[in-house]
């Protein structure tokens, strides 16, 4: 039985109210019954606290205790989603999968697989591959040879990951993605498009999470790389020589070409565009939809397409709501003009 008095130590919160009541879950502010606790992170969300129901409330220290009468237990926190990863975790269930090599998977002979792994079924690992300590292998992925795949990681059902790629520890790979496909590369030899062989790797850092249906492409020489901690969405594409720095976020349907640099701390938002051999420094922020055409300088905020700064982007958005408005003036003069051409 998990106890208010237990979440408070987990979230290093202050509690107000009846630290043994017990919680068996997590629920919105709007759906929660007793038993439940809840978050209010945002100052919007206090219309909702007279009708909550939840057995208790976590929130921020910036949101007024005078305002959360309704609800006797709380728990103030200096970050509520910080806290709520911590909550969430405790109620979280996680599979049970057993260590070992399920009978229908196809193991090459000199693959290494560590004793603690698990292997699911109908999975491929081929040659030379090498699975560390309690990584755990879904039913129907496929590892081709030279594959290492670092401790604590785990690929989901139908994850295509070819050759001579690097997986680091706790990497996250989601269902359908495919790691190290051939870059697409090609030149004209004047009758047909000749195929530029794909002869580099990829290299997935530590603390990456891929979502599912993403395609990362393999160099065409030397490495495409996913720095430590970044986090990309589902539906993302990334082609060949592109470096993705720590701790960056790709949201869904994003699309890199090749031979980009994106820095630490970038953020891009969903359907961004990069084209090939651009920079895009550190804590660069694009906004969704963006189209990125050259180098942007490290801090930037951007935003459209050609990418322009988030300012001139908000301005350019109020002139073009004007432009109706504008054209009709313009009508108007060209008939007064016209009407006074004909007077003369």
């Amino acid at each position: 039985m998990i106890t208010l008095k237990d979440i408070a130590a987990a979230v290093k919160g202050d509690l107000i109210g009846d630290g043994d009541i017990p919680i068996d879950g997590i629920a919105g502010i709007q759906n929660a019954v007793g038993g439940k606790i809840s978050f209010l992170t945002y100052g919007s969300y206090l219309k909702f606290v007279p009708e909550c129901k939840a057995s208790a409330l976590i929130i921020g220290r910036k949101i007024p205790l005078a305002d959360i009468r309704a609800v006797k237990n709380l728990i103030v926190v200096d970050n509520p989603e910080l806290a709520y990863i911590s909550v969430a975790t405790m109620f979280q269930e996680s599979p049970v999968i057993k260590p070992g090599i399920h009978p229908t998977a196809s193991i090459s002979d000199t693959a290494v697989i560590a004793p603690d792994a698990s292997v699911g079924a109908f999975a491929c690992i081929e040659d030379n591959a090498r699975i560390d300590d309690n990584v755990t292998i879904y039913p129907y992925v496929y590892v081709g040879r030279n594959v290492t795949i670092g401790e604590s990681s785990i690929l989901y059902p139908h994850v295509t990951v070819y050759r001579d790629t690097s997986i680091g520890r706790n990497v996250i790979i989601h269902a359908n993605t495919v790691i190290a496909a051939d870059g697409f590369g090609y030149t004209w030899d004047g009758a047909k498009h000749a195929k530029i062989p794909q002869i580099g790797s990829v290299v997935i850092e530590d603390d990456v999470e891929i979502g599912a249906n993403t395609a990362i492409d393999r160099a065409s020489l030397e490495k495409t790389v996913i720095g430590k901690g970044t986090k990309i969405d589902n539906l993302v594409q990334i082609a060949h020589n592109v470096t993705i720095g720590q701790n960056s976020i790709i949201v869904s349907q994003v699309g890199i070409a090749g031979s980009t640099r994106i820095g630490n701390n970038v953020v891009l938002a969903g359907q961004a565009g990069v084209r090939d051999h651009v920079t895009v420094g550190d804590r660069v922020m694009a906004g969704g939809g963006t189209g990125i055409t050259k180098d942007v300088p490290a801090g930037s905020i951007i935003w459209g397409t050609p990418h322009m700064p988030h300012k001139d982007w908000i301005k350019l958005q109020i002139y073009i709501k004007k432009l109706p408005a504008l054209f009709e003036r313009i009508k108007q003069l060209e008939k007064k003009l016209s009407a006074e051409d004909t007077d003369d």
